[in-house]
């Protein structure tokens, strides 16, 4: 065969493999998207109106909709003869017609996903289609950003400082953050600070920003129905003629469209999403989830949706400086009780409401002062960020303060509180705040109540907060007691070159034992990929050398099987030596060195009992991992720690010698 036939040969074959390889990834998306629109159908409505019944204004309904938006079942209805149009009775639920991908031109998120949703939804449902159906990760925290739905001036500071801390919060703790999702107010503020995170960010990850908007003033919403689904919808954010409408904003990740079958009702979505982060926070299975509501500006409305939330226990943020009512609430909220009169909500209400003031009756300053006041009565959920305060100009601060002042609350007593406080600082990784919060003199720990604290900081790579729990009582020998947790630890090691060589001996020992027995070990089908200690014990003989003792005796469950599972009885006994007494410190020290964690190891070889020879062995172990591993500037970074604990090792000889020498005189 020629040269040019065989290159001819291989480039069909590449490209019928091509064809092949991209017909089933079209396929699998197919029936992916077919699932996704059976499920919906199968589960969310919208709401459609079943009456038509003129309100004066041409061919319009009462429901809001023109007469061309009607079936002529609900033009010319036989059930509804003589009645007056009433959204209880002439509004029916029927299978949701708007689902899908969205895709926005332009700058900014581009795609996302929607449903149209009826108002009666259940917020389980709703949970299961943010998870389950668009795969979302269950946050950690919900931030629920209200209060101006118009355009408001935020001066630049505070609003560069919104923008970075509402970032910094949503990237630290995996939070999802909640808005109304419209172009509009405070969710452009929030859509901008997403827009500007996703520009400057390397990471692929996603900020999750979900917007809970009404159905019926999403301008251009025709875009968005297809009764199969749109994958995408082409969405066109036209702000100039949206009118009393308004546009969705581009930088949100997900859409929940809450539809009442009516058209150009403004609020139709608070309910229902009240009742979503109500229930996520609540009703979570896997514990609670924290939940906290961010005020910028805003209206009566928003007044009510911060009484309502703290009601139930929400903690709330005001930014004081945004405008209106969260000015109103910031000016009165160190004040004492008997202070904040009708007289002084007034004053306040026309200095920041200004026009918009004279549309305020006297009955709703006295409604709104009585509410008001209940917030000031409950100082555990309220707090307000200064820009000149005690936040360090830090809105991330500030949230987190907000959840350790709710976290006091008599739903929280005694060990639970701190527990909830300290998981809260562990989170944002604030050591500052755990330390003059939290390890105080009133707080009383055992080692043992503080072992999930000491491994959430080890496996997330925390040293500052490993440091502080080592100071506050934990105890290494308690905590490192059982072999498992060790063998956790390995589990959840980084990727690096010590855990892919540990795997692939893990990997050859089970192959090698299926292979000799025929059979899988009873500790291996139900532990599934455990990592045993033998195994780390085996990695680091290699890289110290076979000189050296087993730093673990072998595991009595390597080998177990029982004679019913099969006819061979095979036991791996341990060595006849006696077990040598483990050094947690040690134990800790070479977790960190094999993982090239300079700031942890360092923790870690100030808990070893023999500091010379850890440091000996982590300086050998770290030097033969540079040579074998592929990475040039891993290779680098172990041979500079190396280098470092000879200095150690070597400086603690003549540390020892001289304090020896002084000692004989």
């Amino acid at each position: 065969m020629s040269e040019a036939d065989l290159e001819s040969r291989l480039v069909h074959s590449l490209a019928v493999n091509t064809a092949i390889h991209s017909k089933h990834l079209s396929l699998s998306l197919s029936f992916q998207r077919l699932a996704l629109a059976s499920w919906i159908k199968e589960n969310i409505c919208k709401k459609e109106c079943c009456f038509f019944e003129k309100d004066g204004r041409g061919d319009v309904c009462k429901c809001g909709y023109a007469k061309t938006d009607h079936t002529d079942e609900a033009i010319k209805p036989e059930d509804f003869t003589g009645e007056s149009w009433n959204i209880h009775r002439h509004v029916r639920e029927a299978p949701t017609d708007a689902f899908g991908d969205i895709s926005f031109g332009g700058l900014g998120q581009k795609t996302g996903k929607y449903a149209r949703v009826s108002t009666d939804t259940s917020p389980e449902i709703l949970y299961q289609l943010l998870t389950e159906q668009w795969k979302l990760s269950p946050p950690n925290l919900l931030i629920s950003v209200t209060g101006g739905a118009k355009n408001f001036y935020l001066k630049s500071h505070l609003k560069n400082m919104f923008h970075r801390g509402l970032i910094k919060v949503a990237q630290t703790t995996g939070a999802w953050i909640i808005t109304g999702g419209t172009h509009t107010g405070v969710m452009k503020h929030v859509g901008q600070a997403v827009r500007d995170y996703a520009m400057s960010s390397s990471m692929q990850s996603k900020i999750v920003t979900i917007g809970v908007a009404t159905w019926g003033i999403i301008h251009n919403r025709k875009a968005l129905v297809h009764p199969e689904g749109c994958f995408p919808a082409h969405y066109l954010m036209d702000t100039g003629n949206q009118g009393q409408l308004s546009t969705l904003d581009s930088n949100h990740t997900h859409f929940l469209l809450v539809d009442d079958g009516t058209h150009g009702h403004y609020g139709v979505e608070i309910k229902l999403r009240s009742c979503l982060e109500m229930w996520i926070s609540r009703k979570w299975t896997g514990g609670t989830i924290p939940v906290v509501c961010v005020v910028l500006d805003g209206g009566p409305g928003t007044l009510n949706t911060i009484y309502n939330a703290m009601l139930h226990g929400t903690p709330c943020v005001i930014l004081e400086g945004s405008g209106r009512i969260a000015d109103v609430i910031a000016h009165v909220s160190g004040l004492p009780l008997i202070q904040v009169t009708i007289a002084l909500i007034q004053q306040l209400m026309k200095k920041f409401f200004g026009q918009e003031y004279e549309q305020f009756s006297d009955g709703k300053i006295i409604e709104w002062t009585k509410k008001i006041q209940d917030i000031i009565r409950m100082p555990h959920l309220l707090t307000v960020f200064r820009v000149s305060g005690d936040y360090h100009g830090d809105l991330d601060v500030a949230i987190l303060q907000a959840l350790l002042k709710a976290s006091r609350s008599s739903e929280f007593l005694g060990v639970e509180c701190w527990k909830r406080q300290l998981e809260l600082a562990i989170n944002w990784n604030r050591v500052d705040i755990a330390e003059t919060e939290i390890f105080t003199e009133e707080s009383q720990w055992k080692s043992s109540d503080l072992h999930w604290a000491m491994f959430s900081a080890l496996a997330g790579n925390k040293p500052q907060f490993v440091s502080l729990l080592l100071e506050n009582g934990v105890s290494l020998r308690d905590f490192l007691q059982k072999e498992e947790t060790l063998c956790e630890l390995y589990k959840q090691l980084p990727s690096c070159f010590f855990l892919r060589k540990l795997a692939k001996r893990i990997h050859s020992a089970r192959c090698s034992g299926r292979q000799a027995f025929g059979i899988r070990t009873r500790a291996s089908r139900e532990q599934g990929e455990k990592i045993s200690l033998t195994y780390v014990s085996d990695e680091v003989r290699h890289l110290l050398g076979k000189f050296t003792q087993p730093l673990y005796p072998p595991s009595t469950d390597q080998f177990n099987m029982s004679m019913d599972e099969t006819s061979l009885s095979v036991t791996q006994l341990r060595e006849d030596s006696p077990e040598t007494q483990r050094d947690p410190g040690t134990d800790l020290f070479l977790w960190a060195v094999v993982q090239n964690n300079k700031e942890l190891a360092e923790i870690a070889w100030e808990q070893c009992r023999d500091c010379m020879s850890a440091a000996l062995a982590a300086s050998k172990i770290l030097k033969k991992m540079a040579r074998e591993g592929s990475d040039a500037d891993d290779a680098e970074e172990m041979r500079e720690l190396a280098s470092h604990y000879e200095k150690h090792a070597i400086a603690y000889f003549f540390s020892w010698h001289l304090h020896s020498t002084i000692y004989q005189f």
